[in-house]
């Protein structure tokens, strides 16, 4: 297919091919739709294997990113930024400010954040060229929020999906399998541990997995790829996306689906499956939101405490989806993205009022 074959399927507005011969810099930005605001996104670094992989990235991350701020109640769109390198080889501080003066042309319609293969440091060279970062909140000792307000967020939609799949919204003695020791399964491991459930954790690195049983020393650890055969409750994807296809889906043993990775789902299909098989699917856009709350209204930033008590809405937001999904007959990765443009569609309309009159010209 064709650039703008992809954008129509995915409903962009714009594609961005950013490239600097001197540096290196090869880069995509992704903006889906800035109806409700900018397009807000992370911006990641990967060796991908081709040109099509990494604008299929970028499309879909953005998607996901419009749906999550609208479903969330955040006047944000979707965004992306894919830098197209070897995080571990290609970086140089000209490298990211140049990438910054990309953004900076863009006149603030894209904003961005630390994703995979990025960090504080890279950042901070491409906050020298442009003032459109978003301002995510720190906390003690310098360390981002973000791992951890992320799965707060997990854990909230996790007791969603135990309130409807039992009736109880505690994760108490549930049986919790975590694939993925990153930031974000390592700060979810602990919250589990806390409330009282069974951990079995399973990541490509011995060390973040040991990471977790340092802390938590009750966890079991399973090979990456025995994780979708193992018995449990819960199965929380929180490392790559579509990790979840026809096949690994046909292998589940679990009663739900919830995690802090983007796009697990391979494709539509897959969620239809799951939700045939009585599986209780939390739509990632949703469950993840977490990260997002450390911004409030127009991208600005929220202290610790209002953000983490934000991310506790995520609880309400997936018992919505869910009566949604209920009263519409559909799997609720659908009824969330229905919601989501619902939400596009009356806002949008709104704003097709003028709220102010044009400076006169001289």
């Amino acid at each position: 297919m064709g650039i703008f074959d992809l954008m129509d399927e995915h409903g962009h507005e714009e594609l961005v091919f950013c490239y600097d011969q001197r540096t290196g810099l090869r880069a995509i930005i992704a903006l889906h739709d800035t109806t409700l605001g900018p397009a807000l996104g992370g911006t990641r670094m990967w060796n991908y294997g081709s040109e099509a992989a990494a604008v299929d990235e970028a499309l879909r991350l953005s998607r996901s990113m419009t749906y999550q701020g609208a479903v969330s109640d955040c006047d944000t769109g979707g965004g992306k930024g894919i830098l197209w390198g070897d995080p571990s080889s290609d970086k140089s501080e000209a490298y990211f400010r140049a990438f910054g003066r990309f953004i900076e042309g863009l006149g603030g319609r894209f904003v961005t954040y630390a994703d995979l293969g990025t960090d504080d440091r890279d950042l901070r060279y491409i906050r020298r060229e442009t003032a459109h970062i978003a301002p995510f909140v720190a906390y003690r000792r310098g360390e981002s929020l973000g791992g951890r307000a992320t799965a707060y967020g997990v854990l909230w939609g996790m007791r969603a999906c135990c309130k409807v799949k039992y009736g109880v919204s505690s994760v108490k003695g549930r049986r919790v399998a975590i694939q993925g020791m990153g930031e974000v399964g390592f700060n979810l491991a602990r919250y589990l541990d806390r409330e009282g459930a069974d951990l079995v954790i399973t990541d490509i690195v011995y060390d973040a997995m040991k990471r977790v049983q340092d802390v938590v020393p009750a966890a079991e650890i399973v090979r990456p790829d025995e994780i979708y055969e193992c018995e449990c409750d819960i199965l929380s994807p929180c490392a790559f996306g579509g990790v979840l296809t026809r096949e690994t889906a046909e292998k589940l043993k679990c009663s739900i689906v919830a995690g802090a990775a983007y796009d697990v789902l391979e494709s539509g299909g897959v969620g239809d499956y799951l939700h045939e098989k009585g599986i209780l699917y939390a739509p990632d856009f949703v469950i993840n939101a977490g990260e997002l709350y450390q911004t409030v209204d127009n991208v600005q930033a929220a202290t610790e405490e209002e953000a983490l008590a934000r991310t506790c809405e995520i609880y309400e937001v997936l018992v919505s989806v869910f009566e949604r999904a209920t009263r519409d007959g559909i799997a609720p990765f659908r009824a969330a993205r229905r919601m989501a443009e619902e939400r596009i569609e009356t806002v949008g309309g709104v704003r097709s009022i003028l709220a102010k009159a044009p400076e006169p010209e001289l």
